[in-house]
C-alpha cells in the first residue's frame, strides 16, 4: 500500500475513532515512534490498552514482520466481498494479540495464521458443501475429501513449527527477564543498589517507569536525559565515579532542569529502555525532548567520555533543540491562555447568568409582595365594607327599635341633649320610663363615627350604665343595666349628657 492510500486510509479510521480512542493512539505513537498506522493496528490488537501496547512494543513484541502481517491480514479482511451470512459468520476472525515480548513471533503469526486458514477455508468449504448437497451430493462429497486431504498433507508442517515455537520460547525465556514483573520496583531496585554502591551523591533519579518519564517530560516540556547502566560493562565502576556523581554533572541536570532516569538493562525496564532506544554501545546516555508534540531522540552519546566532553556535548544538544521546547511552551502557553480565556468568559458567564437569575428572584419576589399586599389590602377593604354594612345595618334595626319620639307636652317626656366629641349637638325627647339602651341607640344610629362609647353626665361625673352596641359578633348586649328605666338612672328632663369615644 502506497504513502498516500495509506494516508488516506488512516483519515478514514481517524472519523471513526473516539475521543479517547484518538488520545490514546497519539500518546502511543508520540512515545514508540511509530506511524498512525501501525500504532492504530498494534492499539486495536491490545483492546486500546496503552500501557500493554507499549509494553509490548517497548520489548520488541512488534517487529516489521509482525506489524505487516497484522496490515496484510486487515487489508484482506477489508478487501474480501461480503459473503452470505453464514459464510461472514465463518470467516470473521480477529486479528491475535502478538505474542510474548521474547517470543519468535515469526513462528508463532505463521504457525496461527496456518490454523486459522486451514480452519476457516475447511469450514467455510464444509458449508458450502452441506448448502449445495441438495443440489450436487458428488461435487460436495469430493470437496470434503479434498479438504481433509489437504488438511492431512499440512498437519506434520504444522506440528513442526509449533514445536519450533515451544523451543524457541523455552530458549529466550532462559536468556531475558520475564515479563512479570512490577515495573516501578525495578526501577527503585536499580536506584537503592546505586546509592549503595557509589553513595548517596547523584543526580536526582525520576522515580517511575520508562514510559512515564517520557510522558512527564512531555507534559511539563522538559529534557529528559536517560543513562542505561550495563554492570557487565568492564569501566561502568569507573564511569560513574568520573562522570555520573561528579558535581559537575549534577549541576548540568540541576541547571538545565534535565529529568534524569536510570536503569540497568539486567532490569526489565532497563530492557525496555534499551530496546527503544537502540543501544550500540556502552555507556549510553539519550537526551529526549520535544518536538513537533513528540517527545524524540535528540541526542546519544555512546561509548566512554569524560565528564566534561559530556557535559559540553549534553550543552550543545540542549542550545539545538532549545527553541523546539521554547516553541512548544509557548504552544502550551497559547493553549492554556485560550483555556483561561474560555474559563475567564464562562466564569463571566455564570455570574452574569446568576446575576441576572438573582435579579429575576428579587423581581418575582417584589412582584410576590406587592401582590400578597394588594390581596392583603382587598381583603382589608372587603372586611371594612362588610363592616360598614353589618354597622349600617345594625343602625337601621337599632333605630326601628327605639320607641316613637314622645309630644313636647306629654308629662312623662324628658328633653335629653347629647353633646358629641366633636362638639355637635344631639337632642331627643325620650319617655322617662324608656330603658337606657334607647340613648345609646339614638347616639350610635345618629353619629356614623361613635362606635365604642359611653355616655356621662357633667356634674357630678357618673357614668351612665349600660354601653355602646356591639355589632363585631352581630349580637345586640343585653345586660340587665341597659334595661333600666331612666327614672332609675338619676336621669332628669333637660339634663345634658356628654359622649365619651373609647377608641380615641
Amino acid at each position: 500500500m502506497g504513502d498516500h492510500q495509506q494516508q488516506d486510509l488512516i483519515e478514514q479510521i481517524r472519523d471513526q475513532l473516539t475521543e479517547d480512542q484518538r488520545k490514546k493512539l497519539s500518546q502511543f505513537k508520540d512515545i514508540s515512534g511509530m506511524n498512525d498506522f501501525e500504532s492504530y493496528h498494534i492499539l486495536r490488537a491490545n483492546e486500546w490498552n496503552v500501557e500493554i501496547a507499549l509494553d509490548l512494543t517497548l520489548e520488541g513484541a512488534y517487529n516489521r514482520d509482525v506489524i505487516q502481517n497484522m496490515i496484510q491480514q486487515s487489508n484482506s479482511n477489508n478487501n474480501e466481498e461480503q459473503p452470505d451470512t453464514t459464510t461472514s459468520s465463518l470467516r470473521r476472525r480477529n486479528v491475535p494479540t502478538p505474542p510474548s515480548s521474547f517470543s519468535s513471533t515469526s513462528f508463532s503469526s505463521s504457525s496461527t495464521l496456518l490454523l486459522d486458514n486451514d480452519t476457516n477455508t475447511s469450514a467455510i468449504n464444509n458449508n458450502r458443501s452441506n448448502n449445495n448437497s441438495n443440489n450436487d451430493n458428488d461435487n460436495g462429497l469430493h470437496m470434503v475429501l479434498w479438504n481433509t486431504a489437504t488438511w492431512i498433507f499440512k498437519l506434520p508442517f504444522i506440528l513442526v513449527m509449533n514445536t519450533l515455537n515451544t523451543f524457541y520460547d523455552f530458549f529466550i525465556s532462559m536468556i531475558y527477564p520475564t515479563l512479570n514483573y512490577d515495573p516501578n520496583g525495578t526501577v527503585e531496585l536499580f536506584i537503592r543498589e546505586f546509592e549503595e554502591k557509589y553513595g548517596q551523591q547523584h543526580p536526582t533519579f525520576f522515580r517511575g517507569t520508562y514510559s512515564q518519564v517520557i510522558e512527564h517530560g512531555k507534559r511539563e516540556i522538559r529534557f529528559v536525559l536517560i543513562y542505561i547502566h550495563s554492570p557487565s560493562y568492564r569501566d561502568i565502576d569507573k564511569f560513574c565515579t568520573n562522570v555520573i556523581i561528579t558535581q559537575k554533572f549534577i549541576d548540568l541536570i540541576n541547571g538545565e532542569n534535565l529529568i534524569f532516569w536510570s536503569c540497568s538493562v539486567d532490569y526489565p525496564e532497563g530492557y525496555k529502555a534499551y530496546q527503544s532506544l537502540k543501544v550500540n554501545q556502552y555507556p549510553f546516555m539519550a537526551l529526549i525532548g520535544l518536538k513537533n508534540h513528540k517527545m524524540i531522540v535528540m541526542k546519544k552519546i555512546e561509548g566512554f567520555h569524560n565528564v566534561d566532553t559530556i557535559v559540553a556535548t549534553l550543552r550543545t544538544a540542549i542550545q539545538n533543540n532549545e527553541f523546539s521546547l521554547m516553541a512548544a511552551r509557548l504552544d502550551r502557553q497559547e493553549r492554556d491562555m485560550a483555556s483561561l480565556i474560555r474559563a475567564q468568559q464562562d466564569a463571566a458567564f455564570e455570574e452574569s447568568l446568576k446575576a441576572d437569575q438573582e435579579k429575576e428572584r428579587r423581581k418575582r419576589e417584589e412582584r410576590e409582595q406587592i401582590e400578597r399586599k394588594e390581596f392583603l389590602e382587598r381583603q382589608r377593604q372587603q372586611a371594612e365594607e362588610e363592616r360598614k354594612q353589618r354597622i349600617s345595618d345594625m343602625k337601621k334595626s337599632l333605630l326601628a327599635d327605639i320607641s316613637t319620639e314622645p309630644d313636647a307636652d306629654q308629662s312623662d317626656a324628658w328633653r335629653i341633649m347629647f353633646k358629641l366629641p366633636n362638639g355637635t349637638r344631639l337632642e331627643r325627647r325620650f319617655l322617662r320610663t324608656d330603658p337606657v339602651k334607647y340613648l345609646y341607640y339614638y347616639v350610635f344610629c345618629k353619629e356614623m363615627e361613635l362606635i365604642n362609647f359611653k355616655l356621662r353626665t357633667n356634674f357630678p361625673t357618673r357614668d351612665l350604665p349600660g354601653h355602646s352596641p356591639s355589632f363585631d359578633d352581630n349580637r345586640l348586649p343585653n345586660s340587665s343595666d341597659m334595661n333600666l328605666p331612666l327614672e332609675q338612672c338619676n336621669l332628669d328632663n333637660n339634663i345634658v349628657l356628654f359622649v365619651h369615644d373609647l377608641d380615641s
